[in-house]
């Protein structure tokens, strides 16, 4: 796997989509956190479950949580 790509594309790019679907649908909404779920699993689904991966976005997911509160 290439790390450096994820960091340097993959992250960005979900962190872009992220803020486009909150403006979208506003943060506290359950569309967002649908699409939250979905989005990660298919990132996560597309580098074949890399245990990595499934560490960083759930790091993210709980800094979203954090924030939710």
């Amino acid at each position: 796997m290439n790390y450096i790509d994820f960091f340097e594309n993959e992250i960005p790019n979900w962190m872009r989509a992220s803020n486009q679907k909150m403006q979208e649908v506003g943060f506290a909404t359950d569309a967002y956190w649908d699409w939250v779920v979905w989005s990660m699993a298919e990132v996560c689904k597309k580098y074949n479950d890399d245990e990595f991966v499934k560490k960083q976005f759930g790091l993210i997911f709980e800094l979203l949580e954090e924030k939710a509160k």
